[in-house]
């Protein structure tokens, strides 16, 4: 079998790169927008009794959140630019989520916050919320990466079967 012939064909590479993108949104609804904003809503929510540094992390988390989630939505347009746009909003919205959740994680801790009924440190709740935002926002970027790495490729196909120029 050629090397032409071995490769993915067009068709199944389409539908795999399609099922990824619905995973990645209904993903990234779900953790980023979900768990991830709600947090952040609900820091800000109740800033009277938390204080201003966990109404500022509750703002990152939403600013967060609304990066991964464009991010992922930007992944569904084929553009070059869009790609772009998409791998630098979910790496950021990712990075700034897992530092506020950081920052969180410690003012918990440091101040012994448990909950009522298991005892569990609230610390505990709030990786096991937010932490999966890192499945959607990488399957965001290696989408964003794909999709870069076909239009370039098919550019320079492109180009290797233009016509030559005639001699004459």
């Amino acid at each position: 079998m050629s090397k032409k012939n071995s490769k993915m064909l067009p068709e199944k590479r389409s539908k795999l790169i399609l099922a990824a993108k619905i995973m990645a949104i209904l993903l990234s609804l779900y953790f980023s927008g979900a768990m991830t904003a709600l947090s952040g809503a609900g820091l800000i929510y109740n800033r009277e009794s938390y204080g201003t540094e966990l109404r500022n992390i509750g703002i990152f988390l939403l600013i967060s959140a609304a990066l991964m989630v464009s991010g992922a939505f930007l992944c569904l347009l084929r553009k070059k630019i869009a790609n772009i746009l998409s791998a630098v909003f979910s790496s950021a919205g990712l990075v700034l989520c897992l530092v506020m959740l950081k920052q969180l994680t410690d003012h918990a801790d440091l101040r012994g916050w448990t909950d009522k009924y298991t005892m569990l440190p609230v610390s505990d709740m709030y990786m096991r919320r937010i932490m999966p935002c890192i499945i959607p926002a990488a399957l965001t970027v290696i989408i964003a990466a794909v999709q870069l790495s076909s239009e370039h490729r098919s550019k320079k196909a492109a180009e290797d079967n233009a016509a030559a120029p005639p001699i004459v």
